[in-house]
């Protein structure tokens, strides 16, 4: 009680002395006000009941960087004679830091309870002083240290930057900049490097931090000059990065010597376009830039008979040639573009921006056009083209090397059509992209109109190498094409895809992987088959098979089109469609001819894929063929299959498959046909050719059928039959 009152009656005293006068009792880790003069609650800005409160949770008041002192200073009050001596920053009621300085001591102990009195000052000012005091020292020792160099020094409290250096740069004496960053002059530092600059100084803002960066600046002259700049961050009293200080060095002469290293490292010797590992790496960073929005293309260049062009007129001419090309190909393109040299006569080009797919036809037609040279050389004439493959990001991949092996496989086709050609690499993944395309197109704006739908099929599974890649494609654009929800292509282990090829629109999607379809496959293998031998169509009300009414409901099937894979009339798999809206399934009768021979050439490619990788080769070839008036077969000599049959067979023979054997397809025979022409081709003659007028028993004609090898080996070599119904001549 003695002590209550001796503190009541100090209290009365010095209630309005400017300095905060506080007794605080602790007691078990609590800190408790018990008297507080007016004097603290002026300096802080509190109302009595207000600072009251702030004082019982004093703790959340102080910057949590002083902490560690506030605690440090209670546990020396606590000893015996302990004093407190103690800054800390706090937040005043209108939300501004101050510093605070507590000095005091322990005034009485009565068991665990401790009686602390303190004086309480607001040393702000003091600090900003000597902090003011701590920068000119340090701006000091940095113009010291760095005499002749410009010195960098932005107050970001007032938004003042000062740069000071001996006038050697062009910048003589001091110069202030108000408003630095709020009014920013970007045109003082060169384009390419604002972004960087400004990133640079906003990471230093953040957080007290020591960075280097080289950047380029405008000088008296309106030239720009390269910098380098060590720049530190200074923490302030208000707890948040105040300053940056630093020393610009001028870096020109160095760097225009460096990079004139750097260029010759990566130029071409001969076209002094990018070489081969640069332009890769520049096109593996233009990648890694993407916004994901923005389509880019890569283009490769390959000169047409410049090999035999270069062998008879001279590698010096030659050279010329080649100079010549890059000069036309840095013509055509923007400087932002990537232009390489590859290899001798192959060149790279990577578009960094494109605004269609159409603008990527436009300039490989154009390289094309302008990539034309005719030379003279003994007596003759050489004509030196070129061919441009082109894959575009994000349709045909999003990483280097699948773009890369795309365009490359478009460079192939281009060449396999002639040379001096163009190829977009124009695989599902394209013409899906279009099927899908938000903006209100439809799908027919998506496939190229003037190709069917068996042309881009054969096209897919020709240029996509990975068969579940190529199947999945094919898939999905018949699915979407004839409005289909899912598609599947699934069947027995002998089957070669690895897995079950599926494809699903959004809604419709299962959420398992194809793999898992363990309940599809066993429908497909057990049931579908046997209730339906061929290609069918199935409505759920039509269903008298009790699992087959299950597996329909589970999956919410309203209609499926379902085609067995057979070879040799032994089960193999299938591909189904599958249609989950509750109307009728309607096709017309063309439509269903076309899905049929699109499902015939599918089976082809699945059951037949070591085969296909064999006419790879002579894609171009077989894109003719099928398009002929004439009869064409591609058969194997030693086992007679059917490797190949054009649409003017199919349109007579429809039943007839890839992979049958011929005589009993097409003769309906057991046995060989006893004047089979293919008898009288010479396996040691590759160019050997015979031709025979026979009558086609399948075809009901009289024929004219010629026999040459499309692949001569020893064995399974590739034979090509082409028959043309002679019969009107022959009769005549």
């Amino acid at each position: 009680m003695a002590v209550d009152l001796s503190i009541e009656n100090f209290g009365s005293m010095v209630d309005h002395v400017i300095a905060g006068i506080c007794f605080f009792e602790y007691e078990e880790g609590k800190l408790a006000p018990i008297f507080i003069n007016e004097g603290f609650f002026r300096m802080l800005g509190y109302s009595r009941v207000e600072g009251m409160k702030y004082l019982e949770i004093i703790e959340m008041f102080i910057i949590p960087e002083d902490l560690p002192a506030f605690h440090q200073a209670i546990e020396d009050v606590l000893k015996d004679d302990g004093v407190v001596d103690v800054a800390f920053r706090t937040v005043t009621a209108s939300g501004n830091l101050r510093w605070l300085y507590v000095r005091g001591n322990l005034y009485a102990r009565e068991g665990k309870k401790n009686t602390i009195v303190t004086v309480i000052q607001d040393i702000t000012e003091r600090k900003n002083v000597e902090e003011e005091l701590q920068r000119q020292a340090e701006r000091l020792h940095i113009l010291s240290a760095a005499e002749g160099e410009m010195i960098l020094d932005y107050n970001a409290k007032t938004d003042v930057m000062i740069l000071k250096s001996s006038g050697e740069y062009g910048l003589g004496g001091e110069r202030i900049y108000n408003k630095y960053l709020e009014k920013f002059n970007a045109a003082m530092i060169y384009e390419e490097d604002v972004a960087y600059y400004r990133a640079v100084i906003d990471s230093l803002l953040k957080s007290p931090k020591h960075d280097t960066i080289e950047f380029r600046i405008k000088r008296f002259d309106q030239d720009f000059t390269w910098y380098q700049a060590n720049l530190t961050s200074l923490l302030g009293a208000e707890g948040y990065v105040t300053r940056i200080v630093g020393r610009m060095i001028n870096i020109h002469e160095k760097k225009i010597k460096e990079m004139e290293l750097l260029l010759r490292a990566e130029k071409d010797a001969l076209t002094g376009l990018y070489n081969q590992g640069a332009t890769e790496q520049l096109i593996r960073n233009a990648i890694e830039d993407n916004d994901g929005e923005t389509l880019k293309a890569l283009m490769i260049i390959d000169l047409d008979n410049f090999k035999e062009a270069n062998d008879l007129i001279g590698h010096s001419q030659g050279d010329i040639l080649l100079e010549q090309t890059a000069g036309i190909l840095s013509e055509i393109f923007r400087g932002g573009d990537i232009i390489g040299r590859i290899g001798g006569d192959e060149f790279i080009v990577f578009v960094k921006n494109l605004t269609s797919l159409s603008e990527a036809d436009v300039l490989a037609n154009s390289i094309v056009n302008r990539v034309s040279f005719v030379l003279d050389a003994e007596e003759s004439q050489i004509h030196v083209t070129c061919s441009v493959g082109v894959s575009v990001l994000p349709y045909h991949g999003k990483e280097y090397e699948e773009l890369f092996k795309k365009a490359d496989r478009a460079v192939y086709t281009a060449k396999a059509n002639g040379k001096c050609n163009y190829r977009i690499y124009d695989a599902a993944s394209t013409m899906v992209y279009h099927a899908n395309r938000k903006n209100g197109y439809t799908l027919n704006q998506g496939i190229d109109v003037n190709k069917n739908m068996e042309d881009q099929v054969m096209q897919i599974l020709f240029e996509d190498r990975v068969m579940e890649s190529a199947l999945k494609s094919s898939i999905e654009l018949m699915t979407k094409k004839y409005h289909f929800h899912r598609g599947y292509i699934c069947g027995n282990e002998s089957l070669p895809i690895s897995r079950t090829v599926h494809f699903s629109e959004d809604a419709y999607a299962t959420g398992r992987e194809a793999d898992e379809h363990y309940e599809l496959k066993r429908v497909v293998n057990e049931i579908l088959y046997t209730a339906f031998p061929g290609v069918s169509v199935i409505h759920d009300y039509d269903l008298e098979l009790e699992d087959m009414r299950a597996y329909f409901q589970a999956e919410g099937i309203k209609s499926m089109l379902f085609y067995p894979l057979t070879s040799k009339g032994e089960f193999q798999g299938a591909i189904v469609l599958e249609n989950h809206v509750d109307v009728q399934m309607e096709l017309t009768k063309s439509e269903m001819e076309e899905i049929r021979s699109l499902f015939r050439i599918m089976e082809a490619h699945i059951l037949q894929i070591g085969l296909m990788d064999r006419l790879q080769n002579f894609v171009a070839q077989i894109a003719i063929f099928d398009n002929l008036d004439s009869f064409v077969y591609v058969v194997n000599p030693d086992t007679y299959e059917l490797s190949f049959i054009n649409k003017r067979v199919l349109m007579e023979s429809p039943d007839v498959k890839i992979g049958d054997i011929c005589y009993k397809a097409l003769q309906n025979r057991d046995m060989p046909c006893e004047n089979c022409i293919l008898r009288n081709l010479d396996k040691q003659d590759s160019h050997c050719r015979c031709t025979e007028e026979l009558f086609n028993y399948s075809l009901r004609c009289w024929t004219r059928c010629s026999a040459s090898w499309l692949e001569c080996k020893e064995e399974n070599g590739l034979a090509l039959l082409n028959s043309i119904d002679i019969s009107e001549y022959f009769m005549g």
